[in-house]
């Protein structure tokens, strides 16, 4: 499922808000969706480091787990409690 491309059709929205070929929303602090995801680095109940084309993101927060990864699609769930880039 595409999720952003909705919701950018929705809005009338261009790409230009979309920044590195990133997409995510995170839902009340209790999950995040994230889309064009490369890959998964490091991983614990306390922090994912998503692997983007260009760069990465960190998640941190508590009791995270992994929900769903397919074709770039990512669901994270638990406690997040913030979402950086990452070096």
């Amino acid at each position: 499922m595409k999720l952003f491309d909705e919701i950018m059709r929705r809005l009338g929205a261009d790409e230009e808000l979309v920044f590195n070929g990133v997409k995510y929303v995170v839902f009340d602090g209790r999950c995040g969706y994230f889309e064009n995801v490369k890959g998964i680095g490091d991983f614990s109940g306390e922090a994912v480091e998503i692997l983007l084309k260009k760069g990465k993101l960190l998640v941190s927060g508590k009791n995270l787990y992994i929900r769903r990864f397919v074709e770039g699609d990512l669901a994270v769930y638990g406690q997040i409690e913030s979402v950086a880039r990452a070096e």
